[in-house]
């Protein structure tokens, strides 16, 4: 059997730091919550935020969490593999004739309008099957979901056959920048809720991501969706003790004493202005570090024998591979390069979000307990 590790690129995982957030944001919603038996659903869409399912499902069974959610069917086969008895609900579209799919899995399917409904409806009769949902409202995102004011397409979507309603949410747009417009959408979600429990529809309710349980804890309701914060990254200022639990990592593989005027890399864009000791780690583009890391950061911290050498970016990031500049240091092969420990600065270096940094981790990076 060959080795997963090949010596390349590593994304540690802090599985500790991962249910220590996980109990904290908990903490936080029980505090809060209209039910004392709030759930905490902990988002693992897109590979979990990069940091791998395995490594994040498994512990945070053990922390306590029986509720998670994802964007695809497949990522939900992928959870429903570690987590067989949990709740798993998908955020996203699902083609309806895979109904059979979600029934066998006890998977729960996000509705969003009535056309969606009605055909997922007719697919799982034809299957002679029953899908679990949740019903969606679009409370000011204008993605998917049904208008608050829909009632009559919401009472329809969950009185057609062979579905089965267990809930109701919605996604606020504003939460990180703009609480006004977060209470606003939270009332009238608030308001199509009573409503449909006047015609005797009562469903488990949740409306708070991770924005809103920080910043607007009263929203939390039957339950709390925690994204970003779950990995240990707030998306907005909080006091709350949250732990990164990604550190991504790659081994110097390679020395190269050059003479000075030698360039380095694709189009020569490092030329050396003196005798100089090149470095070369294997992680590139192709394994989700961008180009722009070259100019926009520039420098990667090296560890020899544990002591911190932070070391500039020499030339262009190549799809497997990047060059540094170690010249006066005592790095060696083998010692390994921290490329970021938390992704906020990296993020703002590159002007975009935590998230994408995050995302963007191919999932050829060996994903490993720390």
């Amino acid at each position: 059997m060959y080795c997963t590790d090949c010596g390349r690129a590593v994304a540690e995982i802090d599985e500790t730091a991962l249910q220590h957030n996980y109990r904290r944001l908990h903490a936080l919603a029980a505090a809060h919550a209209t039910t004392p038996n709030v759930q905490t659903i902990a988002v693992v869409k897109a590979n979990a935020y990069g940091h791998g399912f395995l490594h994040t499902v498994v512990p945070l069974l053990r922390a306590g969490c029986r509720f998670f959610a994802v964007a695809t069917l497949r990522e939900a086969c992928a959870v429903r593999r570690y987590a067989p008895h949990a709740e798993i609900l998908i955020l996203g579209h699902t083609p309806p004739e895979a109904a059979g799919v979600l029934a066998r899995l006890h998977l729960t399917q996000t509705v969003f309008s009535t056309e969606y409904a009605a055909r997922l409806s007719k697919s799982a009769a034809a299957t002679r099957c029953f899908v679990k949902i949740h019903l969606k409202v679009d409370t000011g995102m204008c993605r998917l979901g049904f208008a608050a004011t829909d009632l009559k397409g919401l009472l329809r979507a969950a009185t057609l056959p062979h579905l089965i309603p267990c809930g109701i949410f919605t996604h606020f747009a504003v939460a990180d920048c703009d609480l006004d417009a977060t209470r606003n959408a939270f009332f009238n979600f608030l308001t199509c809720r009573r409503a449909l429990r006047e015609k005797g529809l009562s469903l488990f309710s949740h409306a708070a991501a991770s924005a809103a349980l920080l910043r607007l804890p009263e929203t939390a309701l039957d339950g709390v969706r925690v994204g970003l914060a779950l990995y240990g990254i707030p998306p907005v200022k909080t006091a709350l003790p949250l732990r990164p639990a990604l550190t991504l990592t790659a081994p110097v593989i390679q020395l190269r004493k050059i003479t000075a005027g030698t360039a380095v890399g694709y189009g020569g864009a490092f030329v050396a202005s003196r005798p100089s000791k090149i470095g070369i780690l294997p992680i590139g583009y192709g394994d989700g570090l961008p180009r722009r890391f070259e100019k926009a950061v520039g420098r990667v911290t090296v560890f020899h024998r544990g002591k911190p050498f932070s070391t500039p970016v020499a030339g262009h990031i190549c799809m497997d591979m990047m060059a540094l500049d170690l010249t006066g240091t005592p790095v060696e092969v083998g010692d390994r390069a921290i490329i970021f420990s938390d992704p906020r600065p990296i993020a703002a270096a590159l002007d975009t979000i935590p998230w994408e940094v995050l995302t963007a981790l191919h999932p050829r990076i060996l994903r490993k307990r720390r």
